[in-house]
């Protein structure tokens, strides 16, 4: 079976998701070179963190 992260550590794994993109809008506000990368890893932590928070709780529902 597959072994997922618990909802706390995948809540943890969003905020840090969220807090790359804050950082990211914030040095792309100073224009720094390389802040709009920050965004898109943040952004793209962030869908994998939603993703499977969904899918552990769908697959709970089923249980």
């Amino acid at each position: 079976m597959e072994k997922f992260p618990s909802y706390q550590r995948l809540f943890l794994i969003l905020l840090a998701g969220i807090a790359l993109v804050v950082v990211g809008g914030l040095l792309k506000r100073q224009n720094v070179g390389g802040s709009g990368l920050f965004a898109l890893v943040g952004l793209a932590i962030q869908a994998v963190a939603m993703i499977m928070m969904v899918y552990k709780y769908a697959k709970g529902l089923k249980s």
